[in-house]
């Protein structure tokens, strides 16, 4: 920023210049009034104070063109011989050269007060424009936002219109106009057109030729010229004022920085996504060869045993084998089950809609359950004021059965697991309690995350890290919500927790 002192004007302005003619002909008419009590050399003081005051309103000029003209008027007035320039005693000559330096003085030091407060004042504000412009651009998180905050910045450094434009879809479009009601035309995007090809500021057009009426600034980022800048001067001036150039520039500079940062961040996003796509897709991956290979595994070797031994083997070596099979099937059934509802969920899950009865959907899924885990001790607990809900049963009991699947894994041996179905204000709340080791709190908020499996207390191999995430999306494709509490009581245990609405069912 240029913290030099201000420039002042080379001429006196029209207000300048009657202001110093007003304030002349007041203390003549104050003078001639003084000078039925007091001799006439004490008008010059009334002078001086005009000089003062003309120079302290309009600048250092209005106040030497008040000081001549004081001069003239107070020679002409009031020097003998009166109405006359000339002077009789040289003693007079001499007050009147020393009057003449004191308002000169007088008036140049007052007016260039004046001047170096309304430079302050200028400095004030244009510091006041970037701290603003750039407390928004720093908390902008579009390129809308951006252009915005640059187009008020804009308009408030050259104290007129501003506009910004950039290039979308293939053409030129205006991304933020101030003030607000301002309005761009066809011969402005033509002109924005042209400076962003060429790269270079485009002039307003001649007085009387057609054109834009708005000086286009090319912002350069370091993607190249991608934004322009057009401003208008208030009052139709062709240019843009001293302090305003120093702001607007500081403005380009750091709108350009901001969108280098906005740029920066979206290719910085898409990195992390393409990171966290890649290793989903390896987990997936990995999880799928080993969740494939070890069922399949399984029942190769046991059918390979049948047809190479057959009845040679016992009567028990064969059903165990047979049960080997049978159990490995079904668990590939269930993981292939998985697979296809969470490709269902991504690709965006309909759902059916029909009345069910919570508690025998729950019976259904505890029976079944218990039959594919003789060893485990279900329980389950159905109020009998549970409303019914609309849902879709099939999806509904596939939830359900995740996550008895997923407390029998993880209950101790001797511990029941828990199923529940009440009522409750906002719906039927459904529960299943294992009293297993329970749920570490850093881990508590990532339970529902897909591909997030712990392996069991038993030692076995965790699973593939579907079923809850399933879970999840079905209650919520319902309009329900599941949540997990861990631990239950002391110490030990985890509950999953379903609710789903119940709206009145019709007569």
């Amino acid at each position: 920023m240029d913290d030099a002192a201000p420039s002042f004007p080379t001429r006196v302005r029209p207000a300048g210049a009657l202001a110093a003619l007003a304030a002349v002909a007041v203390s003549t008419a104050i003078g001639e009034l003084l000078t039925t009590w007091l001799p006439p050399h004490n008008a010059a003081l009334v002078f001086i104070v005009g000089v003062l005051a003309c120079a302290a309103r309009f600048g250092t000029w209005s106040g030497v063109a008040a000081a001549v003209l004081a001069f003239l008027a107070f020679n002409f007035c009031f020097i003998e011989p009166r109405f006359t320039l000339a002077v009789s005693d040289p003693r007079d000559a001499f007050a009147l050269v020393v009057f003449l330096v004191v308002a000169v003085l007088a008036g140049g030091l007052a007016g260039r007060l004046r001047d170096e407060g309304d430079a302050a004042r200028r400095r004030a504000a244009m510091l006041q424009t970037l701290s603003d412009f750039s407390g928004r651009v720093a908390t902008a998180s579009t390129s809308d936002q951006v252009a915005a905050a640059i187009a008020d910045g804009a308009a408030a450094a050259v104290r007129g219109a501003a506009a910004v434009f950039a290039r979308r879809d293939g053409g030129v479009v205006a991304c933020a106009v101030a003030p607000a009601g301002e309005t761009v035309g066809p011969a402005d995007v033509e002109m924005a057109d042209r400076a962003l090809r060429q790269g270079r500021a485009a002039a307003v057009a001649a007085a009387g030729w057609p054109g834009s009426r708005f000086e286009f600034r090319p912002m350069v980022t370091a993607a190249g010229a991608a934004v322009v800048v057009a401003v208008a001067p208030r009052g139709g001036g062709r240019a843009v004022p001293a302090d305003g150039e120093r702001t607007l520039v500081a403005l380009l500079r750091q709108g350009a920085v901001a969108l280098d940062r906005l740029d920066l961040a979206r290719q910085t996003a898409d990195a992390r996504a393409d990171v966290e796509r890649e290793r989903l897709r390896s987990a997936l991956l990995s999880s799928i060869s080993h969740d494939l290979r070890t069922p399949l595994s399984t029942i190769l070797g046991s059918v390979t045993s049948l047809r190479q031994l057959g009845d040679r083997m016992p009567a028990e070596a064969r059903a165990d084998l047979l049960a080997a099979i049978e159990e490995e099937t079904g668990r590939l059934g269930r993981f292939v089950t998985n697979l296809l509802d969470m490709t269902r969920l991504d690709a965006g899950l309909v759902v059916g809609r029909d009345w069910v009865d919570v508690g025998d959907l729950a019976a259904s899924v505890v029976a079944r359950a218990r039959a594919a885990h003789p060893g485990a001790t279900l329980r389950l607990a159905v109020a009998p004021d549970a409303p019914m809900v609309e849902a879709d049963a099939a999806l509904l009991a596939q939830a359900l059965e995740n996550l008895v699947e997923n407390a029998v894994k993880f209950a101790s041996r001797d511990g029941p697991v828990e199923i529940g179905v009440s009522s409750a204000a906002d719906g039927v709340v459904i529960s299943v309690t294992d009293n297993g080791p329970g749920i570490p709190a850093e881990r508590l908020a990532r339970v529902f995350d897909k591909f997030h499996s712990t392996r069991p207390p038993d030692g076995a191999a965790p699973g593939a890290g579907l079923g809850l995430a399933i879970c999840r999306g079905v209650v919520e494709a319902m309009g329900g919500r599941v949540v997990a509490v861990s631990p239950v009581e002391a110490g030990r245990g985890t509950r999953f927790v379903v609710t789903l609405p119940a709206p009145e069912r019709p007569a």
